[in-house]
């Protein structure tokens, strides 16, 4: 599989000498020399190929191993998606359903998604493939069927907006902590989905305390981030579908992670919250949804010791709980851990959210 989001330096033909310098961007990156790979692709970007647009102006989005410069990486992108380039254009449908330096418009980002899987985006098919309310034709279309443009339109028209951002009741289980869990919150597809998006691109976990990331030897597992280039709307149905049954917006939510725990590892017991005030945003971490992406594992459990309650949930469940008590203080009960693994691997999404809109996308 091609995934769309990692430096794809061109999938299109280009003209030889375009070709080379996105290879040698490429070995520029992988030796650390990130500001000369950048240089290199503005040359290529300069000759007008969409697949260097496409990889230069996610970098600068983001300013990963890049200027963070979102106005010329935006640019870039519009240009990738006028000359008809796939994999940019499913990038746009992921800014336009978010809201991300353009105007908002589920409508719009469907479309672009649609645009991107007609031109070959892989991303952009499997994800029609995935959301599509009719199934036989996702079906037949994962299984080697016609995909042609009005396979595509079949599949993204039938797509049900209210059934992927409407969540299930949730039933609570504690007071204090608040705790919430949310049995079959989202589809094994959609688990699926998530754990393929992150395979192969974990790295140790880090601690957040409110201004800085700081690696602990309490936490042993790794994780991925989805940032607003790493994600896809998938991703973002999945938020609308948090957002809705926690009542908390998007716009307060955190990059969510994908946590990955192996044999024997896991994370000690701690809290969410970030301190408010001596945050960087002056911002607290006013709750934590999880959701559990797969099952067939043991131990791992999410353990609440100072409230004597534990939590296994199977895939596609999620559980949730308040960081801060009712006056918005710090809750010293809710200190959780998650218990080590002692078979198999367990893959969780981790979505936290502030009080405060979040600086980063």
């Amino acid at each position: 599989m091609t995934d769309a989001t990692a430096i794809d330096y061109g999938r299109t033909r280009a003209a030889p000498h375009v070709e080379a310098l996105l290879v040698h961007a490429r070995s520029l990156d992988d030796a650390g020399r990130h500001e000369d790979a950048v240089a290199a692709l503005r040359s290529a970007a300069a000759e007008g190929h969409g697949a260097a647009m496409h990889a230069l102006g996610a970098r600068l989005l983001v300013g990963r191993d890049a200027p963070f410069e979102p106005q010329e990486g935006l640019a870039l992108l519009k240009q990738a998606v006028e000359g008809g380039d796939p994999d940019a254009t499913a990038l746009m449908a992921t800014l336009t359903a978010a809201g991300a330096w353009v105007e908002p418009s589920w409508p719009r980002a469907f479309e672009l998604l649609q645009a991107a899987a007609e031109r070959g985006s892989d991303r952009g098919q499997r994800q029609l493939i995935l959301l599509a309310g009719d199934r036989p034709l996702a079906e037949q279309t994962k299984t080697g069927g016609a995909r042609t443009p009005e396979t595509w339109a079949r599949l993204r028209e039938s797509v049900d907006f209210a059934y992927w951002t409407t969540p299930p009741g949730r039933r609570a289980v504690c007071e204090a902590p608040r705790i919430r869990l949310a049995e079959g919150f989202t589809t094994p597809e959609v688990c699926d989905w998530i754990i393929d998006r992150a395979r192969g691109r974990l790295k140790p976990a880090l601690m957040y305390d409110g201004r800085e990331t700081h690696a602990l030897d309490t936490r042993t597992c790794t994780d991925f981030v989805f940032d607003i280039v790493e994600a896809d709307l998938v991703v973002l149905l999945l938020r609308a579908r948090i957002s809705n049954l926690t009542k908390l917006p998007t716009a307060c939510m955190e990059p969510p992670q994908v946590f990955h725990y192996a044999l024997g590892q896991e994370i000690k017991a701690h809290f969410d919250h970030v301190g408010g005030a001596k945050s960087e945003h002056d911002a607290e971490r006013i709750a934590t949804f999880l959701i559990y992406l797969n099952d067939g594992y043991e131990g791992g459990d999410l353990n609440f010791s100072r409230v004597g309650f534990q939590y296994k949930g199977r895939k596609g469940d999620a559980i949730f709980f308040a960081n801060v008590d009712a006056e918005g203080k710090a809750d010293r009960l809710s200190l959780h851990a998650a218990l080590p693994i002692t078979r198999g691997e367990k893959y969780m999404f981790s979505q936290w959210i502030q009080n405060k809109p979040t600086a980063g996308r």
